[in-house]
């Protein structure tokens, strides 16, 4: 693998790293928001963030399933004096749906009634008629928390929500967390290593194989040395044994 290929594969890895570092932040300052505000939803002054979990609001002016939608938390004095045709969010109880306890519905005001004694309360249903039959039981400004500001972001309500659960928080912040870390301790001991072994002389594959073939050439070419100086000494020593021989024979014993 060359070095261009390694730097593409490093930086699309510490993208995908980042990205879930910033969800990992994200979703942490989402969580000690809605703990914060006692109400079980994000909120940052008078800005809350909820999430659309029916589609009940789903028409031409409002929102759908899945939309993450921008209210404004609303004051005891602006409770009481909403008007027709404002979308609101108040909690609501839904035993009856198999939910425990009270949650956050939104829903279009259709009508505002004030009692003889000046008691304000509010008629709500959903845009979507087909899925909101008829118009919710009134409520009191008690129950309303915030108005919708008509702001609203596609889909990504959906991410939030799944982020928020148990297995959207392993899968999209804990895995990718100790990725991360893997990761940079990965690094960090070939840095280290790197760094230990800067002085020595790093060869690749194909001068090792040239270091073989010379080294083997060297070789050869002593062992001709050798077998040269050897040819050489028999030589002498067959001269020598040759020029012996003649005088012998040249001068013989008497």
């Amino acid at each position: 693998m060359n070095q261009k290929v390694k730097k593409i594969i490093k930086i699309v890895v510490n993208v995908f790293l980042w990205i879930f570092l910033v969800l990992a932040l994200l979703m942490t300052i989402f969580a000690f928001s809605a703990q914060a505000s006692n109400a079980g939803y994000p909120k940052f002054g008078d800005t809350c963030f909820l999430t659309v979990s029916s589609d009940s609001m789903n028409g031409p002016e409002g929102f759908k399933k899945g939309d993450l939608i921008i209210c404004r938390v609303l004051s005891d004095e602006e409770k009481k004096n909403l008007q027709e045709g404002d979308v609101v969010s108040y909690f609501t109880d839904l035993a009856g749906d198999g939910i425990d306890g009270k949650v956050l519905n939104t829903h279009r005001i259709i009508e505002r009634r004030v009692s003889e004694s000046g008691v304000v309360t509010y008629v709500t249903q959903g845009d979507n008629r087909e899925v909101s039959f008829v118009p919710d039981a009134p409520i009191g400004v008690g129950d309303i928390e915030a108005v919708w500001t008509g702001k609203r972001i596609g889909g990504i309500g959906s991410a939030i929500a799944f982020l928020r659960s148990n297995t959207g928080f392993l899968v999209c912040v804990v895995i990718p967390l100790g990725a991360f870390f893997v990761y940079e301790l990965v690094v960090m001991v070939l840095t280290i290593n790197k760094v230990r072994n800067k002085d020595k002389k790093q060869i690749t594959k194909e001068e090792e194989e040239l270091i073989k073939q010379r080294a083997v050439e060297e070789y050869l070419a002593r062992q001709r040395v050798e077998n040269a100086r050897a040819q050489e000494q028999k030589s002498i020593s067959e001269s020598a044994e040759v020029s012996s021989h003649s005088n012998e024979t040249e001068n013989p014993t008497e």
